[in-house]
């Protein structure tokens, strides 16, 4: 019997409908690897950040929670619209005031609210990896350096840094949903545009470090179009993608403008006035590298400009743009707090980071391609291999440690080169690195001893308003209320803060002895008189007894 023939059109339908289930397949399969990815990345953040539960709040926290409470949430929220005024980062506002709304001052729901915020920056901070460097491991490894860093650890442990938190989901979150959109050869709708630029106006908002995303959204636009020979043809067919950018920028010098030049500006503040100069610049950034891979002396600054060269120089050689970008991004990213005195640390180095995570991610997956290409034999790839470990364990980490770390872990990824195909290799070294660093992270974070000293500090704060509210006193609206404090607060306004917050009444009119000045008039106007000292909180008068 003849086969009957099938239809050439039938086919090609059965053809289309095979391979359109074959797509759906990869896709999930690729979706279900990068979700395990996340989570296990998620679940080591974790592993650190759920001790900060039990912490309490920050010295600043009482000031930065009445920031917000006195002027009320209407003011507030305007302020986040009118981001250019010197409303001090009227993103804070929409995170302490519907915490303090729903809980008071109970420190709990703010501790998981912060790490909650953090946590939700590292998928986010995965798939911006996954866009720069189109490499799965590469990005794991990037970002489970960013997710927690022991120097870093006040990201978590201490609310005050909540606005780092803030600015690092909101400035991660624009980047990433812009170079995804861009990534797919298409320009910005309009649509597209208005959510990039809210993301980056919330970021700003936030925390001034927002301002230089404009610069690295414009940078990346240069270095994703070849032909930079020609600037005419450039420009003429590039034009219209540099707009969000440039509208960002325009964004930026508003906002720069305002909180320079409008009433009480942020500048006035000794803390927050730049001290523009090339010696500050190089010696801020030698103390953020040197922070980075766990040491506190700044390195010299010609080590500094060798080591910037050095980025630049391997980026051009191998013609990569994510290492030109992120080059950029480790020179520019820091530039808002670089003039900056004290020299600040800690979460302020959030977005900065990221920069190196993303370099040290690319460098380590070269090296390993060269091991697994000059391992001719088992006992030169195991030298060779721990050679390099040592050089960059001692490098980016606590010396002898770091070298220790690196020279096993070297030893052990030239080892398994002579023994593995070349693909389980590459999976196999990057799995040893990825354990390297969990490991030294674990270590650093036991030696710092961060994070329990940051705990400790917080609960002088919950004590001292647990004290305040032992008084178990409401005073009646309208009242005027003296507090004498001899309590060693760092602000030595907080005992305001606190009585203002605990009793939650905008008609109270509360004065501090010792930091305002009263008349007499004002004197004879006083209600109530609280003494409020480290080991109790006393009323020494009040409209029941005008004399205890």
């Amino acid at each position: 019997m003849l086969r009957k023939s099938r239809n050439p059109s039938e086919s090609s339908v059965f053809s289309k409908i095979y391979n359109f289930f074959v797509s759906i397949s990869r896709h999930s399969r690729e979706s279900l690897i990068d979700l395990a990815c996340v989570t296990a990345l998620i679940g080591y953040f974790l592993h650190f950040a759920l001790p900060s539960l039990r912490g309490g709040f920050g010295a600043d926290e009482p000031m930065n929670l009445y920031f917000y409470w006195h002027p009320g949430i209407l003011r507030c929220l305007w302020a986040n619209v009118c981001f250019w005024s010197n409303f001090y980062r009227p993103a804070g506002a929409l995170y302490y005031l519907p915490l303090y709304d729903f809980f008071g001052l109970n420190p709990e729901p703010y501790r998981i609210v912060q790490v909650g915020i953090v946590a939700a920056s590292i998928p986010i901070i995965y798939w911006l990896s996954r866009l720069l460097t189109t490499s799965r491991s590469v990005a794991f490894l990037g970002t489970i350096i960013v997710s927690y860093h022991a120097d870093l650890a006040n990201l978590v442990f201490r609310g005050s840094m909540i606005y780092d938190a803030l600015c690092g989901l909101f400035y991660f979150t624009a980047l990433a949903y812009y170079i995804h959109v861009r990534e797919q050869r298409a320009n910005l709708r309009s649509l597209q545009i208005t959510v990039f630029l809210l993301l980056y106006i919330f970021a700003l908002n936030a925390k001034e470090m927002a301002v230089t995303l404009p610069v690295i959204a414009l940078i990346y636009e240069v270095l994703k179009w070849p032909g930079l020979d020609d600037w005419k043809l450039f420009v003429r067919q590039n034009s219209r993608s540099a707009i969000p950018p440039l509208v960002a920028g325009l964004l930026a010098a508003i906002y720069i403008y305002g909180k320079t030049h409008g009433s009480g500006p942020l500048v006035e503040a000794e803390v927050y006035r730049p001290q523009y100069s090339w010696h500050t610049f190089l010696e801020s950034n030698a103390q953020f590298v040197n922070e980075l891979r766990f040491h506190h002396g700044p390195i010299p600054v010609v080590a500094l400009l060798l080591l910037w060269a050095g980025v630049f120089f391997y980026a051009f050689m191998r013609r990569d743009r994510t290492l030109l970008l992120m080059a950029f991004w480790v020179v520019l990213v820091p530039l808002p707090i670089a003039f900056l005195r004290p020299i600040r640390s800690g979460a302020c180095l959030y977005l900065l980071l990221f920069g190196w995570a993303i370099i040290f991610a690319k460098v380590v997956s070269d090296l390993i391609l060269l091991v697994l290409k000059y391992s001719t034999s088992l006992g030169q790839s195991v030298g060779f291999g721990a050679t390099i470990g040592t050089v960059i364990g001692a490098s980016v980490g606590h010396r002898p440690r770091g070298a220790a770390i690196g020279a096993a872990i070297g030893a052990a990824i030239a080892a398994c080169a002579a023994k593995l195909a070349p693909r389980k290799f590459r999976a196999c070294a990057m799995t040893l690195v990825i354990l390297g660093i969990a490991i030294a992270t674990q270590w650093e974070n036991q030696r710092l001893g961060r994070a329990a000293g940051i705990l400790e500090f917080g609960q002088r704060t919950v004590q001292a308003i647990e004290r305040f509210r032992s008084l178990n006193l409401q005073p009646a609206s309208g009242s005027n209320i003296l507090l004498k404090s001899s309590f060693p607060f760092k602000n030595e306004w907080t005992p305001l803060f606190i009585a203002s917050l605990v009793w939650n009444d905008h008609s109270l009119q509360i004065w501090l002895e010792g930091k305002n000045k009263l008349s007499q008039q004002q004197l004879t106007k006083v209600n109530y008189v609280i003494l409020f000292t480290e080991s109790e909180a006393k009323l020494l008068r009040s409209p029941e007894s005008p004399q205890l």
